[in-house]
């Protein structure tokens, strides 16, 4: 009967400690449920370019490293879509959004719109407003270039190519509207303003197309028209530039400037298709935009600019450069 008592007792034991071992283990579930607490950013890509490809991979490389959820949108280049774009995400609750702005005036109303509802917002790429630095009131901050100092850098270029007998310039543009489009012809004209030998004959947009830079300059060659030097605010319409040159065969006499070290630009580069271009990392301005994020949430300072710088890339240095997109 003892032995029967002090069974009972050990088994009682037993499913004490059996019991306590389960509650244990229900109380690691709030560290599992955590994961659902995971920040969900919004990211607004403007448009379809390979540019964002490589901005991609950079932000999730990012969000993987300090445990945010993106989600992407992509507004076709359409201002009005971007715009219900950021309305749908802030009625959806995002912790953030990541804007990069199809027009620098027109996404205004949305950082109204996400300041009002108490949605952090941030742009990267393109900025916003007048301010050319991009610092904008209402965002967090804005990660990318200063395109004032990357058009200034080109036109520093096309001065070194054509010296001091200056000559005649065709400026190919991004997409109206955009605050690359704006500034990087602000920073090139204000860099060779004071060089009266260098004077711009032409300007007309692309909207960062190859085929539009190509038919642009095959025109302007038609019409008789005379340049020594084509500044493309983007590689693809330098590459379509190019090309249009080597058909008429003009290329020698023609230099052409490229801008962004894509994997074509490069490559145009080394083919002397092109003359020169520039060099940023996207992958690099992805993962800072996340970065900032992070440091945003975690209550890290958070500056109103964190600037990407181009630099230039020639025939001397182009095989220093590994393209991203």
């Amino acid at each position: 009967m003892k032995l029967r008592n002090f069974l009972c007792v050990i088994l009682a034991v037993l499913m004490t400690i059996s019991i306590s071992a389960c509650a244990g283990g229900n109380a690691e579930a709030p560290s599992a449920a955590g994961d659902s607490d995971e920040k969900l950013v919004a990211v607004l890509i403007p448009g379809p370019v390979g540019y964002f490809i490589a901005v991609r991979a950079g932000m999730d490389r990012a969000a993987e490293l300090y445990g945010l959820t993106l989600e992407y949108a992509d507004a076709s280049w359409d201002a009005a879509r971007q715009l219900s774009q950021v309305e749908d995400f802030i009625a959806r609750g995002v912790d953030m959004i990541a804007v990069c702005a199809v027009d620098a005036d027109a996404i205004i109303p949305a950082i109204e719109m996400a300041n009002d509802a108490g949605v952090p917002i941030i742009a990267f790429t393109n900025a916003i407003g007048e301010d050319p630095t991009g610092a904008f009131d209402g965002l967090v901050s804005y990660v990318g270039q200063s395109e004032v100092n990357t058009g200034a850098l080109c036109g520093r270029i096309a001065m070194d190519l054509l010296g001091p007998a200056g000559g005649q310039i065709v400026l190919l543009e991004g997409r109206p509207g955009t605050f690359p489009q704006r500034y990087r012809r602000e920073g090139f004209l204000s860099a060779i303003e004071n060089y009266p030998a260098m004077e711009v004959v032409f300007t007309q947009t692309t909207n960062w197309e190859m085929e539009e830079g190509m038919r642009i300059i095959e025109d302007l060659i038609q019409s008789g028209t005379e340049f020594n030097l084509i500044f493309a605010q983007d590689d693809n319409s330098a590459i379509g530039a190019g090309r249009a040159l080597e058909e008429a065969n003009m290329k020698d006499s023609v230099y052409v400037i490229g801008l962004g070290g894509s994997i074509d630009g490069l490559q145009a580069l080394r083919d002397g298709t092109i003359d020169a271009t520039t060099f940023m990392s996207a992958e690099e301005e992805g993962y800072l935009t996340i970065q900032t994020i992070y440091n945003y949430f975690a209550g890290n300072p958070v500056g109103p600019v964190t600037e990407l710088v181009q630099v230039e890339v020639n025939t001397n240095n182009v095989d220093d450069f590994v393209g991203e997109w």
